[in-house]
């Protein structure tokens, strides 16, 4: 593996971890909005971010990982 390629992947790692955990945890906080405070647009929005987020927080992983 090349100095550019480790780079890489730890880069990916960084920015991939809170990504992942941002979308899992602003999923559920979507979850809340939408039936708790009764704010159903935002809380869609929030939810439809957090899946996007959650997807691209799991393709960087999956390369830094190697898979």
């Amino acid at each position: 593996m090349g100095f550019l390629e480790a780079l890489f992947r730890t880069i990916a790692a960084l920015v991939g971890l809170p990504l992942t955990l941002g979308g899992f945890g602003g999923f559920w906080y979507g979850i809340y909005m939408v039936f708790g405070d009764k704010n159903v647009s935002g809380g869609i929005l929030v939810v439809v971010g957090s899946a996007v987020s959650l997807l691209l927080g799991t393709i960087l992983g999956n390369y830094a990982a190697g898979e």
